[in-house]
């Protein structure tokens, strides 16, 4: 595996004190307030939380695709609030990994050149021993010359993880990956991700609403009307949907306490 410069910390991501709010003063929308989070390096970590609890918004200020309004993003040992457009994007291009619930798929391109394409993007030319190792390790080696279409949708998310990989990104992100998959697919591709991390030394942050896709991870956080609302370590479905139960009623105890209009 590369070795980066940034390697050595022990966090790979840090949001610090991190506030985004939409919309202006008359209609103001608060997603996220003042979250801290570190996300260790080599670990599987899932963010839930209720509809419009921030957990997206969360995910994409921590992987630069949105800005917060406040506070700092670090991640692999850059602070990215500071970044121009052009300098975030190739961050992006070359440390991240994504990996979406629609699979985002060139159906034109094989499934070759679907995985080689954030490396022909970035200006470097591919390897086919490179490109055929990443999809070795989601099983799809024999598949490569076949088009998006013609594979199942399990299969489809496969090459996304592989097309996420094939950069040595220092973190994947993963919204909602099992999302449109049946319940059999589902947890292969989450069995994938936690491989991924256990024995290829990935760090993966994924948001679901699924206790059992997040019961996969090593550490799953809770937000709640944008706030932290706690975490549990080494979670079973079972504690996770126990705790989502009772987060709808530990939001409308801070909304009781602090009548901000939040989202």
């Amino acid at each position: 595996m590369t070795t980066h410069p940034n390697s050595g910390s022990d966090q790979v991501v840090r949001l610090g004190s991190v506030r985004k709010v939409y919309g202006g003063r008359r209609n103001e929308v608060v997603a996220l307030h003042d979250v801290s989070l570190d996300f260790q390096r080599h670990t599987f970590t899932a963010v839930m939380g209720p509809s419009g609890s921030g957990k997206s918004t969360c995910l994409h200020c921590a992987a630069g695709l949105d800005r917060p309004t406040s506070g700092s993003v670090v991640l692999d040992g850059t602070e990215l609030t500071g970044l121009s457009e052009k300098a975030l994007t190739r961050l992006r291009r070359d440390r991240i990994g994504f990996v979406f619930q629609a699979f985002n798929l060139q159906p034109a391109l094989s499934v070759m050149e679907n995985v080689a394409l954030p490396l022909r993007l970035a200006g470097r030319s591919p390897r086919r021993g490179m490109v055929m190792d990443a999809l070795d390790r989601v099983g799809l080696a024999e598949r490569g010359r076949h088009r998006p279409g013609e594979l199942s949708g399990g299969q489809q998310q496969r090459v996304a993880i592989a097309r996420a990989l094939i950069t040595d990104p220092a973190v994947i992100f993963a919204d909602e990956p099992t999302g449109a998959l049946d319940t059999a697919t589902a947890l292969d591709i989450l069995a994938l991700l936690r491989h991924s991390v256990r024995k290829a030394g990935q760090t993966v942050i994924m948001v679901t609403h699924d206790p059992v896709a997040a019961a996969h991870a090593d550490r799953v956080v809770f937000l709640a009307d944008g706030h932290l609302a706690g975490e549990l370590r080494e979670p079973t479905a079972e504690q996770v949907a126990e705790r989502m139960t009772h987060l709808g009623a530990w939001a409308a105890r801070r909304s009781a306490a602090a009548p901000e209009r939040k989202r």
